[in-house]
């Protein structure tokens, strides 16, 4: 028995695919690659599982170039790991997000006629993939929006670095009021050890008004930092000229953080 096999639709239909599990990923670890990099990914992904749809090479070995080649290539790609661990939460990501896409047109092939009748039509499974994204996007959203997310952050200011413990906090809605730059919280005692005092008027001085529990409203010193790294799972982001609010008391009662880190920062 012989098939008929178009490269182009085959091409298109995995570059699809794996742009939507791209996109999943990238919305559970904040936003952290480009639309560039996401793009390049998502082609490397359909041309390699063309590749090795034509490789004349044992089944087991496809299946082993696929998951290492092309998924987690792609992922290395994309995001960047600084290290193992990185590469294997991603890849923990993408299978997950792989498993859950494959049950949901499986659920639809077994209990949807007109699915079930069209799924090898093209547009059938991009479009019906394309509706099990925006809902797992969603739920993601929701899910991200109600942790308290603790991460390592390094501040730079040239050749002076000090890293500190982390809380992403996502009830912070600070922002600078000239730029409208998001503004992430820092103890004092921190910021001074990284910044002198005749150092300070160089770093961009700002008033950044706030509210707090106990104080309707207030007024913090803010300044901006020429770099700071954030990392989380395994992941690092890089952030340039950040604006930083100095906390007069500790942002952390216990001590268990010295900067609340704005959310935004993780995104774009």
């Amino acid at each position: 028995m012989y098939y008929e096999i178009y490269a182009d639709s085959l091409f298109l239909l995995n570059f699809t695919l794996n742009l939507y599990l791209l996109l999943l990923v990238n919305k559970s670890l904040h936003r952290t690659a480009t639309r560039f990099r996401l793009f390049l990914g998502a082609v490397w992904g359909g041309a390699g599982y063309c590749l090795v749809f034509f490789l004349p090479m044992p089944m087991l070995v496809k299946i082993i170039f696929a998951a290492i080649c092309v998924n987690v290539g792609s992922l290395v790609f994309v995001f960047r790991p600084p290290s193992l661990k990185g590469v294997m939460k991603l890849a923990e990501s993408m299978f997950l997000y792989a498993f859950l896409l494959g049950g949901a047109f499986l659920m639809l092939m077994n209990h949807v006629k007109v699915f079930r009748n069209n799924m090898m039509s093209f547009i059938t499974v991009i479009a019906c993939g394309g509706i099990f994204v925006l809902i797992f996007y969603g739920r993601i959203g929701k899910a991200e929006e109600q942790k308290l997310k603790p991460c390592m952050v390094e501040l730079c200011k040239g050749e002076e670095k000090i890293q500190i413990h982390g809380l992403i906090d996502t009830g912070n809605s600070l922002i600078e009021p000239i730029s409208g730059k998001p503004v992430s919280v820092v103890d004092k005692e921190i910021f001074e050890k990284l910044v002198k005092e005749q150092e300070k008027v160089d770093l961009g001085f700002r008033v950044i008004p706030y509210r707090s529990v106990g104080c309707e409203r207030g007024i913090m010193k803010g300044y901006e930092i020429p770099e700071i790294i954030i990392e989380q799972d395994g992941m690092k982001k890089t952030c340039y000229n950040i604006y930083v609010g100095v906390s007069e008391g500790k942002v952390s009662s216990k001590g268990s953080y010295q900067i609340l880190v704005h959310p935004k920062l993780l995104q774009g």
